[in-house]
């Protein structure tokens, strides 16, 4: 008898999520291998409902013993809760987050892939001390309710992270690479990187004030995160969120249009359904800065009188483990492309800051917009990049700062957040101004 079965006679509603992880783990430091690391992961998470409340219980299988007597336990003095696991879905076929190639990968696949990106730099940069990560991961996820729900899809990905240090210390440029399958690392993103690095040759000082902000498609995380903790059902339905009656109102510039598509084949994390078994689709959630809806996973729904849009997610910004709760979140953000190239955004810069990190962004008051976050990235006079930021802060509030955008560029690239495990589309986004300060 199945878990599930168990659960179901034993009058409990019931839902049993997966997931399976092996991964291969190759590491170079100042241009030497320094790791090689495989790692198999196995976790089970077991959530019942009975007489209204909810319990949970973990482990490495659902045949582990006394899983659905701990997860019986646990409701006894759990919370109560007014929502149902998921019913039967109906699913799209589709491997778009699959890549069998993956999962063959071998570490001298792997040290092959990392000693040839790091002779290809040094070839142009002679003595560079390149540091380097590249991952190959695959493995199966899985989420089936007593209430009829049962989903099962595989995934893959190759992670390549690539750090070229500047020649004066203080960092180095950094670009990464995340696909469902192997991939040829094209020379043009490998020279970019490399003239990246070349605009660190010292560290260079912005002025203090309000100046324009040139964010690249990994630093739209100051956006897509913020706008996770106001979206998300949870924070909407107990008020708390500044945009909890902004449906149909303008919030961000008109520059600015979001869509949710998980779905997506572009995205190296693709996939068909959410961490709580509902089917994830594609969906505007920003229209020319207008807010269309919100981030919804079960429990929020059944608070907002709504169905569960697709977004429960077993992650948060501070943890990524399986006793972590669904909540709602970004599965698949695609900041949609403007017209100009972003080189031409940058030349039309007379002083500013292209931005291609932060850090710090846990921190913030995310729930009223704010930030406070340490920029990485490079100073911008007359259109050109003269040297590294250092000790650079940036600062100001997600729903001004957004509402006043010059311009959106029509690349796009892949963003994806480690500790998320989440990706989505992006371009650069061009600020007319946000607090810089130095110091």
């Amino acid at each position: 008898m199945t878990l599930i079965d168990r659960a179901s006679k034993a009058g409990h509603q019931a839902e049993v999520y997966r997931i399976r992880r092996k991964a291969v783990h190759v590491r170079l430091h100042e241009g030497e291998l320094s790791l090689v690391a495989h790692r198999d992961r196995s976790a089970c998470a077991l959530r019942v409902i009975h007489d209204g409340r909810l319990g949970a219980s973990f482990a490495e299988s659902p045949s582990q013993d006394g899983l659905l007597e701990d997860a019986s336990a646990a409701a006894r003095f759990g919370q109560g809760v007014s929502f149902a696991f998921a019913s039967a879905l109906s699913l799209a076929a589709s491997d778009a987050g699959f890549n069998p190639k993956t999962a063959d990968l071998t570490a001298g696949d792997l040290i092959d892939v990392a000693v040839g990106v790091r002779d290809r730099i040094t070839a142009s940069v002679p003595g560079a001390a390149v540091n380097l990560v590249c991952e190959a991961a695959s493995g199966e996820r899985s989420v089936e309710t007593t209430e009829g729900a049962a989903a099962e899809e595989a995934f893959s990905r190759v992670t390549l992270g690539v750090e070229v240090p500047f020649a004066a210390g203080g960092g180095g440029a950094a670009g990464r690479r995340i696909s469902v399958g192997p991939e040829e690392v094209p020379d043009a993103w490998l020279e970019e990187l490399i003239e990246r690095s070349s605009w660190g040759a010292a560290p260079s000082v912005p002025s203090t004030g309000r100046l324009p902000v040139l964010l690249s498609p990994y630093a739209s995380s100051l956006l897509t995160q913020t706008l996770a903790a106001c979206l998300g059902s949870g924070s909407v339905s107990k008020g708390a969120s500044p945009l909890a009656e902004k449906v149909g109102q303008q919030i961000l510039s008109e520059r600015l249009t979001m869509r949710e598509d998980p779905t997506h084949a572009g995205h190296p994390y693709a996939r068909a359904f959410d961490d709580e078994g509902v089917a994830v689709k594609p969906r505007t959630v920003i229209e020319n800065g207008v807010l269309q809806g919100f981030l919804t996973d079960l429990a929020g729904a059944e608070d907002l009188g709504t169905s569960s849009t697709g977004n429960a997610l077993r992650r948060t910004m501070f943890s990524q483990k399986i006793e972590d709760a669904p909540v709602p979140n970004w599965l698949g953000a695609i900041i949609e492309p403007g017209e100009q190239p972003w080189r031409e955004l940058m030349a039309g810069i007379e002083e500013g800051i292209l931005v291609t990190r932060t850090a710090g962004l846990h921190s913030c008051n995310l729930l009223q917009g704010q930030y406070a976050v340490q920029a990485s990235g490079f100073h911008i006079r007359d259109g050109q990049p003269i040297g590294y930021l250092e000790r650079v802060m940036l600062a100001g509030n997600v729903f001004e700062d957004f509402r006043a955008v010059r311009a959106v560029s029509r690349e796009q690239e892949v963003t994806a957040d480690a500790e998320m495990e989440v990706a989505g589309l992006a371009p650069y986004i061009l600020l007319d101004s946000a607090q810089v300060t130095v110091g």
